[in-house]
């Protein structure tokens, strides 16, 4: 498996509203597309303060990368397009991964 990280850093602080929007964009907009990609097993995003990180996986590295190459289409179109810096691109062979069972919650 392959797995990308995107680092999106605002240009300043973003309110939470804009924030709230912005997730409900990508659950509507962004997620049934990353969706369809081949290979697609998980999406993440995690606000972490200052960021905004996503965290993609994948089956393999071309899933992943038609991933960050469609990432980068919505936040161009997105309203928040303006406030968010360019993002860091981490992207590398899964080594460990783990779930839960489902039903274990």
């Amino acid at each position: 498996m392959y797995a990308t990280i995107r680092r999106y850093t605002p240009k300043g602080t973003l309110d939470p509203k804009a924030l709230e929007d912005f997730k409900h964009r990508i659950e509507d907009k962004f997620l049934p597309v990353a969706g369809e990609i081949r290979g697609f097993h998980a999406y993440y995003v995690v606000n972490v303060g200052k960021e905004i990180v996503s965290i993609s996986v994948f089956e393999d590295k071309t899933g992943a990368n038609e991933s960050t190459r469609r990432a980068a289409e919505f936040v161009k179109d997105d309203p928040i397009k303006d406030q968010m810096g360019t993002p860091q691109v981490l992207e590398g062979e899964l080594l460990v991964s783990k779930e839960a069972p489902v039903a274990a919650h």
